[in-house]
């Protein structure tokens, strides 16, 4: 079976910084290639990361830039080419994931943003909310 390959958006990486017990984290910090999935982010989405870990929820830089360079470790960072324009009415930023998830030429985009979800898939790529991972990576509920 191929690895599947998968996008996580800017608030999965929040919520793992937040939650050093959740799944997320785990990956990341296990280097992500064991789970049965090649990651991919992106420098907009890794910007967007930094600025609201240390604006929004008040991460000193240091820790900051410590989470980015184990998830740029973990995971393979793309340059999107190709800019989409789908989800302009709602939440433009969103865009970047799509764009991230084109350019890696994604299976998958692991969300909790509602206005992602809502689209279900795009180009053939499955959009999946956050707790479904567990049952993608079952061997990570007994960690």
């Amino acid at each position: 079976m191929n690895p599947v390959r998968v996008v996580l958006d800017t608030n999965v990486y929040i919520a793992a910084a937040l939650n050093p017990q959740s799944i997320i984290y785990k990956i990341v910090e296990d280097s992500a290639a064991q789970y049965l999935g090649t990651y991919y982010t992106s420098p907009e989405i890794l910007q967007e990361l930094q600025d609201k870990l240390e604006n929004k929820f008040g991460f000193p830089r240091a820790a900051v830039v410590r989470w980015l360079n184990r998830i740029e470790e973990a995971v393979t960072v793309v340059r999107p080419l190709q800019k989409v324009d789908v989800l302009t009415e709602r939440d433009p930023d969103d865009n970047k994931i799509l764009e991230c998830a084109l350019e890696a030429k994604a299976d998958l985009i692991i969300t909790a943003d509602l206005d992602l979800l809502s689209l279900k898939e795009f180009n053939n790529i499955k959009i999946m909310y956050t707790s479904s991972v567990k049952y993608l990576f079952p061997q990570l509920k007994d960690k």
